[in-house]
């Protein structure tokens, strides 16, 4: 059963149960981040990651071109002809000296919640960085995804870090020197997408893996988002000995969500 959620013009939030999808909704711009929309991102995976009511949340785009094609060059560069170009540098060099603030693209990896992106159309900078901010990726077959920063004298940022962990060294670099986007097969041959689906079909695609994973214990979601993280890079025996002191068993909510799913699939414990 579905409940609505409060909206704003530009991104919309639909409640499904344990599940938030949230649509970025600006078709009419290829959902480029602009006009307010990176601002409501954040506040969404903010009211998300503090709603424990909430298992999973899906980020989608309006329409049928675009997951997100960036950010809203149009807007930016109406932004510095109106306030000439040195004062807009200006203004951009101050934004990036500011102290670090909530963000989904820059801390989603202290979001130990799952978050899957169903990309349903071009998925390009900005809305690539998204994308793979997010834990899981399934993409339209018709999609494409790329890091075009480079030939528009720009480098890419943020998330980006990850592409070594989803594919490798040599893929990221080829992504970010050239700039050309990848098919949806590509995409998944290496590693970037978890899923290659027919066109109009990633979101429920998604809800469909999301309500599996909401079968399952929040403590077991977080447990092992957070320790896959926090492996990354460290010694095989120190990783494991995390396992040792943190069990997630160890719980009340563990055993509780253990009991709710296996009583939805018909097991019943021995007397």
């Amino acid at each position: 059963m579905q409940e609505s959620q409060v909206s704003t013009d530009v991104l919309l939030r639909e409640r499904d149960g344990e599940i938030l999808i949230a649509t970025m909704n600006r078709p009419e711009r290829m959902n480029a981040m602009g006009g307010g929309l990176p601002e409501a991102v954040t506040e969404a995976w903010l009211d998300f990651r503090d709603d424990p009511d909430l298992k999973v949340m899906i980020i989608t785009g309006a329409g049928d071109r675009a997951f997100c094609a960036g950010a809203d060059l149009r807007q930016n560069d109406d932004r510095a002809r109106e306030l000439g170009a040195q004062s807009a540098q200006a203004l951009l060099d101050a934004a990036h000296s500011r102290q670090i603030r909530p963000s989904f693209n820059g801390n989603n990896f202290g979001l130990w919640k799952p978050v899957i992106a169903a990309i349903n159309g071009w998925c390009l900078a900005a809305g690539c960085e998204l994308a793979m901010g997010c834990d899981l990726r399934i993409m339209e077959e018709q999609a494409k995804m790329g890091l075009p920063e480079v030939k528009r004298g720009m480098g890419a940022k943020q998330t980006t870090h990850k592409l070594f962990f989803l594919a490798n060294l040599n893929i990221g670099l080829e992504m970010v020197w050239t700039g050309d986007p990848l098919t949806a097969q590509r995409a998944h041959d290496l590693g970037l997408v978890n899923k290659v689906v027919p066109k109009g079909q990633s979101v429920e695609k998604a809800k469909e893996v999301a309500r599996q994973i909401c079968r399952y214990p929040a403590d077991y979601l977080h447990y092992h988002k957070l320790r896959l993280f926090q492996s990354i890079g460290v010694p095989l025996d120190y990783a494991m000995s995390l396992e040792q002191r943190f069990a997630p068993q160890d719980g009340a909510g563990y055993r509780q969500g253990l009991e709710k799913s296996l009583s939805e699939s018909g097991f019943e414990w021995p007397a």
